[in-house]
């Protein structure tokens, strides 16, 4: 019978036995010297004379002591024990079991942290509600002066930043404000816009052009305007012949909101998007409200121009210093639908941002309209933007 505990000691084991009884075996002991070893005939029987000084031999093996026969039939339970607590720890990932249910609302340094930025939070607070009140204050000073110019016959509403004044019916400018300022705000500042309007917006609208141009002439010493409408940046005001439709209230609107985030934005962006606005339904989607851009009455005119190859580039239009020059029609066109080209692939959005993360280095935007478009040319840009525009129906 043989127990062989360890293989290595079986494998030397072996190695001995095989050799002829009375032969030498040499190795090097731990000091490199050479060791003989005599190989000893072993005998078959157990010697109890051996076995009661602590030694046993059995058939076929060598003599063990009790101490080596401990440590043989022993030794392997500590082992396996601790190989069992190490793998269940490993298992259980080496985290503590909660012993209740109760919900854990973060470290002590946590909570500190939190209670130290609730004064910050409280003064933001503070801060808002104050330039709230202010703002509040003074749209109200606002529609006082407008009700001394314009008496009885203007309505006048206040819906901050907006003061509303108009030659209708209450109601119908509060439908104006509801059913067009109100969801156009909400959408421009959800993808466009990051900065807010902190000063009053004066939004006049004029039942018709007789109106429209007798109280611009009369109040802003104003010409020959547009028979639309116009925005006046100096006075933060907005004159709209809402007869012509809300279109034009629409245009002059995003030209307000413009305002509040830059000063002198890049003309062919401040007249595209408005113009994009001109003709348009508000959405809403899972990131939240947008307007979207319909054909209107520019792009006949755009057609025209395409076809009998007078279109000038993309490049060329964001480039030029006077856009309400001899090409001012076909600018505003091309700004339009451009725009509207865009935003149909998804990209107006990811073309407003990088534009404003980088104006300071790209202050007409010619670099974020390449990047937004995949790093095209100009002359990729010009053939996907025509054909586009040629697929669309007046």
């Amino acid at each position: 019978m043989r127990f062989d505990f360890f293989p290595f000691l079986s494998a030397r084991r072996s190695q001995r036995e095989s050799l002829p009884v009375g032969q030498t075996l040499q190795r090097r002991d731990s000091n490199g010297a050479l060791a003989r070893l005599s190989i000893a005939r072993r005998s078959t029987k157990v010697n109890l004379r051996r076995a009661l000084r602590g030694g046993f031999t059995f058939r076929g093996t060598s003599s063990l002591t009790t101490l080596r026969w401990l440590i043989l039939i022993l030794g392997p339970v500590p082992i396996v024990m601790l190989s069992w607590s190490t793998s269940t720890w490993f298992r259980s990932g080496g985290q503590a079991v909660a012993a209740r249910n109760d919900g854990i609302v973060g470290t002590a340094a946590h909570r500190d942290e939190q209670s130290a930025r609730l004064p910050t939070i409280a003064k933001r607070a503070k801060v808002r509600v104050a330039r709230d009140a202010t703002l509040q204050a003074d749209c109200d000073r606002t529609a006082a002066r407008l009700r001394g110019m314009a008496g009885d016959e203007f309505a006048v509403l206040v819906y901050p930043p907006f003061v509303l004044g108009g030659d209708m019916p209450r109601a119908t400018l509060e439908g104006y404000y509801r059913d067009t300022i109100a969801p156009a705000v909400r959408a421009m500042q959800a993808r466009y816009f990051r900065s807010r309007p902190h000063r009053p917006i004066t939004v006049l609208l004029f039942s018709g052009e007789e109106s429209y141009n007798r109280y611009a002439a009369q109040w802003y010493g104003d010409s020959g305007v547009s028979i639309y409408g116009y925005y006046k940046p100096s006075e933060r005001t907005l004159l709209a012949n809402i007869a012509t439709g809300s279109g034009t209230l629409l245009h002059e609107l995003t030209h307000a909101l413009f305002d509040f985030e830059m000063r002198d934005p890049p003309v062919w962006l401040n007249e595209g998007l408005a113009s994009l606005h001109e003709q348009c339904r508000f959405r809403t989607s899972a990131e939240g409200p947008w307007i979207e851009g319909l054909v209107n009455w520019r792009l006949e005119g755009l057609l025209t121009v395409i076809r009998q190859g007078r279109l000038r580039s993309v490049e060329a239009l964001i480039e030029d210093p006077d856009f309400r020059g001899p090409l001012v029609g076909t600018n505003y066109a091309q700004a339009r639908y451009f725009c509207m080209f865009l935003q149909q692939r998804g990209l107006l959005e990811v073309f407003f941002r990088d534009f404003l993360d980088h104006r300071a280095d790209d202050p007409d935007g010619l670099e974020a309209v390449r990047c937004a478009l995949d790093g095209a040319s100009w002359e990729e840009i010009d053939r996907a933007f025509q054909k586009w525009a040629l697929s669309l129906s007046p």
